[in-house]
Formats: C-alpha cells, structure tokens, sequence
C-alpha cells in the first residue's frame, strides 16, 4: 500500500505543474475474469480434473488524462477491480469410491486495487474519437475468497469458502488459501469518446506474474472489461 501510494504522490508531482490541461474522469463497468493455472496441486487450484471458467465481477476507476502531444495522452488510473475463475470438474477422479467425500472448488474471488499506466492515442471519428492504449499494470491484492463444495456420489452437501491472505508468505495454513500481494502485467484498451464527455470502452488485461504462493502451481490473471464513464473537466479539445 505504501508502493501505491509513493506512486500517487509522484503522479500528482508531474500533473499539477499541467494541470490547466489535465482532466479526471470516472468509469465503471463489467469484468468477465479468467486465470491461467499450470501444475499439479495436492488440493485447491490446478487440477488435471479442472477446467476454468469465466467468472463475472465489476470494476470502479479514477481516469486521469494528461495531454503530451496533438492526439497523445497519458492516462493513468486507480481501478478497484474483481478478478479471479470459476472452477468446474471435468472427471471425478474417485468416482469408484462410493461414499466418498470430495471437495470441489467452485470459485476464486480476487478484489485488487489496480494501477494501469496507458498511454493513448485518440483520432477524430464522427461526434467525437475513436481511443486505443497500451501500457504496462501493476496492483495490489486487498482480499478474496476461495468457495468450494463437498460432494458424495456426485450430490453437494455442504458449500464452505476459505478466506484468502495475500502474503509472501508459502502456503502452508490449510484454513486460508494464499497469494502473492502484487499482481503486474499488460493492458490494452479501445474505446470511443464522445464531445460530450461520455466514454465507451473495452480493455483486455495481460497478468505476467505468478500469484500462487504453492510450489505446485503457477496462476496469472486475465480479465476482459467493458466500460460505461464520465471524462470531466475537459480542456484538450
């Protein structure tokens, strides 16, 4: 939290000089979430038995749009965004064992606070621009939230979570299920900006980074968003 917050006030060094030029902004919108996951896990994520499946959360930003040059701009932003993967079974790998207990994991929420440093390229289209950016991301695990279910013959029983910790710490509490807190990578983003202010947009974010505290495993973030937002303030038109 200290790193996100030395970042800020370095930002906010290099705006105030341009603030006569520089506008906010704020959107929001829906995130449908992936996570790449290789290796073999003696419990929890990645399975040989497991498939990924989008899981469907949200995203709130602070936009800030710093002019550089005719059609440029720089664009970072504070994004508090939901990521993670639903978990489905694909072959019960004890289906022989009538009576059995088995837990099954259903899915993984992740709430992170998400820096994305765009840089953007906007191009006069119709009542407004047509908006394409790209540039590095880096955040921060706030919490989560592992759910699982305990099945017997292919019946749910009983539906349990485990808290997440984003630790550097190794995976070794059986009660909690542990991530690396820093989460980095790419991100891509199109759009349109209306004269008006009104902004439409999808980006795609690229993790680089293994979250995963197990040895076993490795897992990176994915996630699509689409975006409803606001630019105020404007003065680069």
């Amino acid at each position: 939290m200290r790193t996100i917050a030395l970042l800020l006030v370095v930002l906010l060094g290099c705006i105030i000089p341009a603030s006569s030029q520089v506008s906010l902004g704020i959107r929001t919108g829906y995130t449908a979430s992936n996570m790449y996951i290789s290796g073999e896990a003696p419990g929890d994520l990645a399975s040989s038995h497991s498939s990924m499946e989008t899981f469907h959360g949200w995203h709130l930003e602070l936009l800030i749009n710093v002019p550089l040059a005719p059609g440029l701009y720089f664009q970072p932003g504070f994004r508090y965004v939901t990521k993670g993967t639903g978990l489905k079974e694909t072959t019960d790998p004890k289906a022989g064992l009538s009576g059995v207990y088995m837990p099954r994991g259903n899915s993984l929420r992740l709430n992170y606070l998400e820096m994305p440093l765009n840089v953007v390229y906007k191009y006069p289209l119709g009542k407004g621009r047509i908006t394409a950016g790209l540039g590095p991301y880096i955040a921060l695990g706030l919490n989560g939230t592992y759910t699982y279910n305990i099945m017997q013959d292919g019946r749910t029983l009983t539906k349990h979570s485990k808290d997440v910790q984003f630790t550097r710490k190794d995976n070794d509490n059986l009660a909690v299920l542990r991530m690396h807190p820093w989460d980095a990578g790419a991100n891509f983003a199109v759009g349109y900006e209306f004269e008006n202010g009104l902004m439409l947009g999808a980006n795609y974010s690229l993790g680089m980074t293994d979250n995963d505290r197990s040895e076993f495993t490795s897992s990176k973030n994915r996630y699509v968003g689409l975006t409803l937002g606001f630019l105020f303030s404007r003065e680069d038109y």
